[in-house]
């Protein structure tokens, strides 16, 4: 293994369902944590056109990706897949007569490798990014099995049957030439006490060493061993009984970045009561079970324990053991604590524990770093990372990793917000042009504008206060206007966290109707910079924690208007259609939080937007000084959706949502007019929205001077 904050490779297929259910209702994939033997995952998206049932096996070094197969509703097959951060789903192409699944990935999540089911060959593949799929053959036989892969994608150890029917352990080595006569990138590997067959392939180093494997002997009983495979094209291959606990059966599941350590779980002997045993391997001590190499971890007060991970300094082993209460809880095993819940090692640390952590399956370097998945206040078994180091940052805690990330998503809705604070002074105060606004005695004039605005999805509320004025010019065909304001928004998030943005913009905007033609034409356009507050909150064991960041926002929109004024006119009604396009851009700097026990890193972001509107006004005076108008508009806009991309220090990268989108809705705006004398005027308007880009609900008012 390679030396990482977090990184994993699944160790062996152990015919495990792994549960499948929606994390999060947005493209986002909720990241579990990179780790060094992460066992299962327990949650995983919905992928469409797949029913939710998956197999997830494995999860590359540095995180971005999640393999293993997913269940095709057509053929009701299973498929070769890989997920990425987003939930996106790769289907690896795997032949399509039987199911096939990825059982391990290189550190960058590049190569893949895994087997179908085919009765007959093809069986064993890898997989890259750049050449696709391509099945590594077998030892001879007809069928093969691939399981880990090396950090950097280039050596496979499994499973593959020999032409006697006889399967065998193996390493691939990409472009080898000393293999087997028949395939020869792939290397037998020896089996031991008159063994008929390899039964299990427990892992493979980072740095392609060592593999862990387990047979059964002519009498029925199991032996481990490690296997050096650093000479296996010379056809040196040394091995090592790694022994037992004095039962018949185990199963080796992890091992150290040096190789010295192995980790997994074994049979006691019947004397000792039989039970699973979680065991350390370390090379050459003698203080171990019968003064060997091989020790029993223990367990919580319980009868059985099982150990899934070693940290990469091979010092701390984690797990599931038993307590005295018949509970399964998860462990953390080291020399100076031994045996104890990983709560109640967060116990110590500070960190208050309110619920049941059921199992640990993956470690860091220093063991510092734990996670598994634990039981939520909702019955549901979610995952989580637990931290607990010495010093002041970064401070303990522990995560819930899929509320966590729902709150980095939604730490990142500010990219949102600024798309709706960009926008907002072209649809709220300037939702019609200046030349159809009062029309007061005089050739300029000045006006003051305030606006407040509701987004019901999101709960983000909005302010506008404005002032500007205008020139007609031209004998009143073209009129020129500019305006300065100030726009904030406020906005609850989860938990108790709060989300606000202030700053100001600069509006201009010219209005020209030709002579002689119903057309009125005009360009609209602001410039607008904000600084954002974001304190993001999430659960830390039974406390809420606190992580503060700032950050800027620069963003512009450019719109065109073309409206027919009095297309048609009933009474004292006319009719009024119109169309606009308008193009806008946001960026949002990046920023880092501080505070609390998780803080995390936010990349920048750059959106753009396209948005495309028709309506129709209908205006209808009801005296010389005020009139009524009515707006009815159907809106499309598609543009870059906000994202989270960013680093949780010391644990994993995350990038949730991004892409596009594209949202059509429908608005309506009232609006009344009145002239207070031919040099004021008021009004004030309300405009309602459906689900889309623009507020839920808009209310303005304002004032209107000529001279």
């Amino acid at each position: 293994m390679a030396g990482r904050a977090f990184g994993t490779r699944k160790r062996q297929v152990r015919g495990r369902w792994l549960l499948a259910g929606a994390l999060m209702a947005t493209t986002a994939l909720v990241m579990a944590p990179k780790a060094e033997a992460q066992n299962r995952i327990d949650y995983f998206p919905h992928t469409p056109g797949l029913v939710d049932g998956y197999r997830i096996w494995a999860m590359s070094g540095n995180g971005a990706y999640l393999a293993g197969a997913a269940l095709n509703t057509g053929p009701n097959i299973f498929r070769a897949a890989r997920w990425d951060t987003s939930g996106n789903v790769l289907d690896l192409g795997s032949d399509i007569g039987a199911s096939s699944y990825v059982t391990g990935l290189s550190f960058n999540g590049s190569v893949a490798v895994g087997h179908s089911e085919f009765n007959l060959m093809p069986g064993a593949f890898r997989w890259t990014e750049d050449g696709g799929l391509e099945y590594i053959g077998s030892l001879g036989g007809t069928r093969s099995w691939a399981y880990d892969v090396s950090s950097d994608g280039n050596v496979v150890a499994g499973l593959a049957r020999r032409s006697d029917f006889r399967d065998r352990g193996y390493v691939w080595i990409k472009d080898a030439t000393t293999g087997v006569a028949s395939n020869p990138q792939m290397h037998e590997l020896p089996t031991v006490n008159g063994a008929i067959s390899s039964i299990g392939i427990g892992g493979i180093s980072g740095n392609a060493r060592y593999v862990t494997a387990y047979e059964v002997d002519g009498l029925g009983f199991w032996h481990a061993y490690r296997y050096d495979v650093s000479d296996i094209e010379s056809g040196v291959v040394t091995h090592i009984d790694i022994g037992s606990l004095g039962g018949g059966t185990i199963n080796p599941e992890d091992i150290s970045e040096d190789g010295k350590v192995i980790v997994g779980y074994a049979a006691q002997s019947p004397a000792d009561g039989g039970n699973s045993r979680a065991f350390r391997w370390v090379e050459g001590s003698t203080s171990g079970y019968s003064g060997g190499a091989m020790h029993d971890l223990g367990t919580l007060g319980g009868d059985s324990s099982w150990a899934y991970a070693v940290s990469g300094d091979g010092a701390v082993v984690v797990g599931t053991a038993e307590t005295a209460g018949a509970e399964y809880v998860a462990y953390r095993w080291a020399e100076d604590t031994e045996m104890i819940s990983v709560a109640d090692w967060l116990r110590a640390a500070g960190v208050t524990v309110d619920v049941t952590l059921a199992e640990a399956t993956a470690t860091n370097q220093d063991g510092s770093i734990v996670a598994g998945t634990m039981w939520n206040a909702d019955g549901e078994r979610v995952p989580y990372i637990a931290r607990a180091v010495a010093g002041p940052k970064p401070s303990n805690g522990l995560m819930d990793v899929a509320e966590y990330n729902a709150t980095l998503y939604g730490a990142a809705g500010i990219a949102n917000v600024g798309e709706f604070l960009t926008w907002l002074p072209m649809n709220g105060a300037h939702h019609r042009p200046l030349m159809l606004t009062s029309n007061l005695s005089g050739d300029m004039c000045a006006w003051a504008t305030g606006d407040f605005a509701h987004y019901g999805q999101s709960g983000a509320n909005l302010a506008l206060a404005e002032a500007g004025g205008c020139v007609d010019l031209a004998g009143g065909s073209v009129r020129l206007g500019g305006a300065v304001g100030t726009t904030a928004s406020w906005q609850a998030l989860s938990l108790g966290g709060a989300a606000n943005m202030v700053g100001q913009y600069v509006l201009g905007e010219v209005d020209w109707q030709p002579d002689g033609t119903p057309l009125l034409l005009s360009v609209t356009g602001m410039l607008g910079g904000w600084n954002a507050k974001v304190d993001r909150a999430y659960s830390n064991g039974a406390a809420t924690a606190m992580s503060s960041g700032q950050t800027n926002a620069m963003g512009g929109v450019v719109r065109v208007r073309a409206d027919w004024l009095e297309a048609a006119k009933i009474g004292n009604t006319s009719f009024n259609p119109w169309a606009s396009v308008a193009f806008g851009a946001l960026h949002v700097d990046g920023y880092s939080e501080s505070g609390g026990p998780f803080p995390a890193r936010f990349a920048a972001q750059n959106l753009g937007h396209t948005d495309i509107r028709v309506g129709v006004t209908a205006i209808t005076e009801f005296s010389k000084q005020t009139k009524l108008s009515t707006t009815l508009e159907l809106a499309h806009r598609t543009g870059t959706a906000a994202s989270a991309v960013g680093q949780v220090d010391g644990l994993f990268s995350f990038s949730l949502g991004g892409g596009t989108y594209g949202q059509t809705w429908g608005r309506l705006g009232l609006e009344l007019d009145h002239k207070v004398n031919d040099a004021v005027s008021l009004s004030t308007s309300v405009h309602l929205a459906t689900n889309g880009r623009d507020p839920t609900v808009a209310i303005s008012a304002g004032i209107k001077g000529a001279f």
